[in-house]
């Protein structure tokens, strides 16, 4: 090989370095899925010229996959259309592999940590010579290694900002929790027009619950109600613990016509539980609640708080009536 293109090949390696470098030290900064994932999907190919990244995860119980769905917004969400999360992987080499039409060339990394598989990071490209056979992957390597260090590092940070916006008691979203997610629905609907619901509850006399059957009882009736919440909404509600016996859900994409119905159907899940006090004896228990469906506007700036005032009135006079009422709160 002539001086020349030695030289040119050391040149290309530094430069090559550089941009490891600083790619990695964005990577060590990231703390949110959101910012793992950008630069890991978008941010990496754009970077170093390729024309696809995937990434296959080990995640045998789903904590990956539910850790990031509850941080990403449905927006968001859709970059996890490049992640495959499965239940086992085989251990793979750092070599290139035969990729997805119609990438020509693909390079595999296994992502490592502490001796733990992680899974692969598949790198594609157009270009037939980009990837070959006995190629040097010393530095690809070395960026895969930092990149299993940031995807547990990130999974512990969402974990920390998860326990710190949840209810403890319920494992629902907590007041600070839900505001989060009203936010990012309410930016949503300004860009998009988009329509969603909120519905405020409670459970109708609770007190006298706690203060008949005791507080382990009344425990058991806030927890049984999340499950049976969980049990009828969708993967993409919120569901919020405001105090006390107060929820809130936030039901995005769920039209006008919908609404009443959706309504119902919790009202009835609430009535069929099955909750039972220390002695074994079933505890009845019904809901009162108000709804009202919401398409946020340009220019508009309706908080929350302002929201649960509008609809706490209307939960007041669903208890006038006697309780175990569901009603639509004016617009």
């Amino acid at each position: 090989m002539e001086l020349k293109e030695l030289l040119e090949n050391a040149r290309r390696n530094e430069a090559l370095l550089r941009r490891l470098q600083a790619f990695e030290l964005q990577l060590l900064s990231a703390q949110s899925w959101l910012d793992f994932l950008t630069l890991l999907l978008e941010a990496l190919p754009s970077q170093f010229e390729l024309d696809a990244v995937t990434l296959k995860v080990c995640d045998a119980e789903g904590v990956l996959k539910a850790s990031m769905l509850q941080s990403l917004d449905l927006e968001q969400g859709t970059l996890l259309n490049q992640i495959e999360f499965k239940a086992c992987l085989p251990m793979v080499k750092a070599e290139p592999i035969a990729p997805p039409p119609p990438w020509r060339t693909g390079l595999g990394l296994p992502l490592i940590r502490n001796g733990e598989y992680l899974g692969q990071l598949c790198l594609y490209s157009s270009n037939s010579d980009r990837f070959q056979n006995g190629m040097a992957t010393d530095f690809m390597q070395h960026l895969a290694a930092v990149i299993a260090a940031c995807l547990i590092m990130v999974k512990q940070s969402e974990e920390q900002s998860r326990l710190a916006l949840t209810d403890p008691l319920t494992a629902t979203e907590n007041r600070r929790g839900f505001e989060r997610s009203y936010q990012r629905e309410w930016s949503r609907g300004q860009r998009q027009y988009h329509v969603f619901a909120m519905v405020l509850l409670d459970i109708d006399h609770f007190k006298k619950v706690n203060d008949i059957h005791g507080h382990g009882t009344g425990d058991r009736v806030l927890r049984q109600l999340c499950k049976t919440l969980k049990g009828v909404m969708r993967p993409t509600d919120h569901i919020g613990r405001l105090g006390g016996e107060e929820f809130a859900l936030l039901l995005p994409g769920c039209q006008p016509d919908q609404l009443e119905m959706v309504a119902a159907r919790i009202q009835q899940a609430i009535r069929d539980m099955d909750v039972r006090n220390d002695d074994g004896k079933q505890v009845p228990i019904t809901s009162s609640g108000s709804y009202l469906s919401v398409t946020p506007r340009p220019h508009q700036n309706l908080g929350l708080a302002d929201l649960l005032d509008h609809l706490d009135g209307y939960l007041y006079q669903a208890k006038g009536k006697g309780r175990d009422c569901f009603i639509h709160a004016a617009d």
